[in-house]
């Protein structure tokens, strides 16, 4: 059995915080329920979000629901994932459709995701992109900007999680739609502080892993793929079900953080209110 999470460590920011940091993983994918299963969700102890399908790309209701409510029993803020409605492929291959298609089928997908989480007492508190929705962010620009202006005109309060960089900045000058930049642990960066795409299947290994986040957190820099150092701005780190000893590395991350926030109070910190 998971060890017992007390909200208040959770939401509830001290003395104690010297980052305001949330971390989040995916929950409801297909290829992680067996992981989930297994394990019992022990890796929600360690974060403070989710991300999870909303029935186009992957995701079966009954187990979505189900996803939403051990994110409600270890205490996670609940974040949609959004892909591109192939469910084929779960998502992880680009479509060439138009913004006017894309927009429509976020709104589906919010539209869902946001009557079943408050099915459940609970609101989306963040929108990801998935697979290569996420990927496009850092190749297609306008696919980024299709994105966030479906989001702004659903609600101009939603806050949108993507790949650090140049195009959230974008989107918070053009369009004043909040942001949370995110570095993907164990993954490798080029000199500009992007995700390299070419390296997407890669992940560092666990003391690799471990070097970046202690970096990031104590330095708020990258090792790029050059050697050198770049500065970098985020507001949450991803750990994926799918990196070796995940559970053991985001136990470890956490603690280096003294006390990872919920990405609310990561917002609410980052601003200056506290």
């Amino acid at each position: 059995m998971p060890k017992t999470v007390d909200l208040a460590k959770k939401i509830l920011l001290s003395h104690k915080v010297k980052q305001f940091i949330d971390l989040n993983t995916d929950l409801g994918q297909s290829r992680d329920l067996a992981f989930f299963k297994k394990t019992n969700y022990e890796l929600l102890n360690h974060v403070t979000s989710v991300s999870i399908p909303c029935a186009v790309h992957d995701g079966d209701p009954v187990e979505l629901l189900e996803a939403i409510r051990q994110a409600k029993r270890f205490n996670c803020s609940v974040g949609a994932h959004i892909g591109y409605p192939d469910p084929a492929r779960n998502g992880y291959e680009s479509m060439q459709i138009s913004p006017e298609a894309l927009t429509a089928w976020i709104v589906v997908q919010l539209g869902a995701f946001q009557a079943m989480v408050r099915s459940e007492g609970l609101e989306i508190e963040h929108i990801r992109p998935h697979g290569a929705l996420y990927t496009d962010f850092l190749s297609n620009p306008e696919v980024a900007m299709t994105v966030a202006k479906a989001l702004h005109k659903m609600n101009a309060w939603f806050v949108l999680m993507g790949p650090a960089g140049p195009i959230l900045e974008q989107v918070e000058k053009e369009l004043g739609l909040r942001t949370a930049p995110e570095i993907y642990l164990g993954k490798r960066y080029d000199q500009q502080g992007k995700l390299s795409i070419n390296r997407m299947q890669d992940f560092l290994p666990p003391q690799g892993v471990m070097d970046q986040a202690r970096q990031l957190i104590g330095q708020s820099t990258l090792t790029a793929e050059d050697g050198k150092s770049v500065a970098v701005k985020f507001k949450t780190l991803h750990v994926s079900p799918l990196l070796p000893q995940c559970v053991d590395l985001a136990d470890r991350v956490g603690q280096m953080l003294v006390q990872p926030v919920s990405l609310p109070l990561a917002e609410i910190g980052a601003s200056g209110w506290l």
